[in-house]
């Protein structure tokens, strides 16, 4: 997936960005769903056993799907023609910036679920940095290829 969108922050053409699968937070949105499914229940009862069912449910349902939404929207990658930029954080925001001149290896992780799901963790080292470790992402080899390309684009190598 190209975007042709400018990023404010760089001022770049953001040519790819990715946010954490949802098949990575299944197990969250699960136990919301049971969360719903209880609060449902209780409320057909129409005791004080029954709200209190259905009160517990409500908060399950609220704690964890919202949990998965906090967790999905706390992590953006974003890929330009010169910068791999990860940001973290909701509140406060946490951002790592690699150049493409810099990176070493893109490493992409997956289990057979993974792969079955399109979601697994890619891992970026760079020289003289951190490494970046994207757990859950969408489509990592996609985003790999596409880092490759903008890799061999800004070293001039062929494509």
């Amino acid at each position: 997936m190209t975007l042709q969108s400018n990023d404010p922050s760089t001022g770049e053409t953001v040519l790819r960005e990715a946010r954490m699968s949802w098949w990575a937070l299944w197990p969250r949105v699960f136990l919301g769903l049971i969360g719903l499914a209880l609060a449902g229940w209780g409320l057909l009862r129409q005791d004080q056993a029954g709200y209190a069912v259905a009160g517990f449910g409500g908060l399950m349902f609220v704690w964890f799907v919202g949990s998965a939404l906090l967790r999905r929207g706390a992590m953006l990658v974003k890929l330009t023609p010169r910068y791999l930029v990860l940001q973290t954080g909701l509140v406060s925001r946490h951002t790592s910036t690699v150049m493409l001149n810099r990176v070493e290896s893109l490493d992409v992780d997956q289990s057979l679920w993974q792969r079955m799901s399109g979601y697994g963790t890619l891992t970026i080292r760079g020289t003289g940095s951190e490494d970046l470790r994207l757990v859950g992402i969408n489509d990592p080899v996609g985003f790999q290829a596409e880092a490759r390309r903008a890799i061999n684009a800004a070293s001039g190598a062929p494509l």
